[in-house]
């Protein structure tokens, strides 16, 4: 397994797997990062990124575009805050495969909020039609309703 790390980033390679963690921001280790990687598929449990800036988002846009352009690219757990900033970017959904992704929720009957993972192989049909997912409440167990407009989480699954 070999390690990057920056004052802010966290990435673990092991094989064609790859876990980020923490801030994608100008000071991220991305470039250089997909020539790390063998050619072919590719995997990247994005759960742990906790930030994502405008110019963090170039950088991630560079470093799908290189791992693309080589094989598939999976992304597993992909964390709210990259799940919002990658639907602004129509690219990004010829360039990924999305696995789960986590969604900001709410519950109507206890207030409670989360951020569940939404396995989007399961659900696919609703993603795809721009239809939140529905999801219990951890704390009572009734019906959650996502807490923003859908397409802040599932512009990247239309038309799929």
């Amino acid at each position: 397994m070999s390690e990057a790390k920056s004052d802010h980033l966290d990435v673990q390679i092991a094989g064609s797997r790859v876990t980020i963690a923490g801030r994608i921001d100008e000071s991220s280790p991305m470039r250089g990062l997909a020539a790390r990687l063998p050619p072919g598929p590719v995997t990247i449990d994005a759960g742990g990124i906790t930030f994502v800036n405008s110019a963090g988002l170039r950088e991630w846009l560079h470093l799908v575009r290189a791992i693309s352009a080589r094989g598939t690219l999976t992304l597993e757990r992909v964390s709210d805050p990259l799940m919002t900033q990658m639907n602004l970017i129509a690219e990004f959904s010829g360039r990924v495969r999305i696995a789960s992704f986590h969604a900001q929720y709410a519950c109507p009957a206890c207030g409670a909020e989360s951020a569940p993972l939404v396995d989007a192989v399961v659900h696919a049909l609703a993603v795809a039609a721009l239809r939140a997912p529905s999801m219990r409440c951890p704390e009572c167990g009734g019906a959650t309703e996502l807490v923003d407009f859908p397409e802040r989480y599932l512009s990247i699954f239309h038309g799929k």
